[in-house]
């Protein structure tokens, strides 16, 4: 049965549906849809909330049709957690270190949403910078901490394994209907599907073993999807794999750093000078982490390639505070380099053309190279 709420207002409840399809994935994904007859939606709004088994969802699409000469209402509905794509939720700021609970109480902070379980104990830490919904900003934490997003009515619990662990055979029976696998060597992966004629007792991230012999089948994984109709319990499609939170790096830019950037050229481009080569031009610059990479050209008879390394702080806006130089050395003519062994003074350049040069080096005692000869 699904009752329909408009606020704490009970609207109706619906016992029959034509069709109705519950869909949960372990990437947060939380659907429900259903079909009645026309005249058992007249006071079927957007925005009202639809329970089900203890669950809220929020109805986002309201769609009618004749089919045949039956007039129907379709309705999709989304779980409440979606609320937190709201543009009156976005962040731009968060910084936070220190227990998981305790922030994921301030992920939440100002959301109908408070924080539930949360399986982990170790110190965690999340910077954000950027202009974010909170469902990202949430669903960023639950990846940093490497957990798994649990629904709980109006509380988030963050699970370090959803489901059972125990792994259930589930091709052991008369109720599967269909089966299908995909392999993907662009992304090293296999996807099964699997349909059932009604619901066994599974839950989104079980694990699961699947034997089937006709198709060669005999893997151990986990359920990352779940739907079949709540009403009736029959049809029920299970999509099993692995699963991966993904962290995104979008969320915290390195701010007004250019200042900092220019003032490592600089510094590099002396260390061009001492080694006695002209700066020519930087061919490339990238930030990865906490490390900047500087590629220079720089001409000395013939054209070389000046390779430097640094490690930055930044404090908590973003800006750098210091940079220290961790790598430098000097490939010493454009051409491609097959191999380059690297020791405490010396490296040994093997060219494509099979061509090889070796090379000595000093530093002083802050691990900066002051010379480099070839030998």
């Amino acid at each position: 049965m699904i009752d329909i709420y408009a606020g704490s207002t009970l609207i109706q409840s619906i016992k029959k549906v034509m069709s109705a399809n519950l869909r949960e994935t372990l990437d947060g994904e939380y659907t429900l849809s259903f079909t009645v007859l026309a005249k058992s939606a007249l006071a079927l709004k957007t925005r009202q909330v639809a329970k089900l088994d203890g669950q809220s969802f929020e109805i986002v699409q309201i769609s009618k049709s004749l089919q045949g000469d039956l007039p129907i209402c379709s309705v999709l509905c989304e779980h409440v957690s979606y609320l937190l794509n709201h543009e009156m939720y976005n962040i731009t700021e968060f910084d936070f270190t220190g227990d998981p609970t305790a922030g994921l109480t301030q992920v939440l902070a100002g959301t109908p949403f408070t924080a539930g379980i949360v399986d982990f104990t170790d110190s965690v830490t999340m910077k954000i910078n950027q202009n974010v919904s909170r469902r990202a900003a949430l669903m960023q934490y639950i990846a940093i901490l490497g957990g798994e997003i649990e629904y709980d009515g109006y509380k988030i619990n963050i699970r370090s394994h959803r489901g059972s662990t125990n792994y259930q055979l589930v091709m052991d029976t008369k109720n599967v209907t269909n089966v299908a696998v995909s392999y993907d060597s662009r992304e090293n992966s296999s996807s099964y599907d699997i349909a059932f004629f009604k619901l066994l007792d599974l839950s989104v991230g079980d694990n699961v073993q699947i034997v089937f012999n006709p198709l060669g089948i005999n893997v151990k994984t986990r359920i990352i999807s779940l739907e079949y109709n709540p009403f009736y319990r029959y049809n029920i499609r299970v999509e099993v794999g692995s699963y991966r939170p993904s962290i995104s790096d979008t969320f915290y830019r390195i701010e007004n750093s250019i200042s900092g950037v220019s003032s490592s050229v600089d510094n590099l481009q002396n260390q061009v000078y001492d080694l006695q080569v002209s700066y020519t031009i930087v061919k490339e610059l990238s930030v990865v982490d906490n490390t900047i990479n500087i590629t220079y050209e720089v001409e000395k008879g013939a054209t070389h390639q000046y390779h430097a390394q640094y490690s930055f702080t930044t404090d908590a806006s973003g800006r750098i505070t210091s940079i220290t130089l961790e790598d430098i050395f000097s490939e010493l003519l454009l051409k491609e380099v097959s191999s380059l062994m690297v020791d405490e003074a010396s490296f040994a350049v093997t060219y494509a053309d099979a061509s090889t040069a070796n090379y000595t080096y000093t530093t002083d005692s802050s691990g900066r190279i002051t010379a480099i000869e070839k030998v």
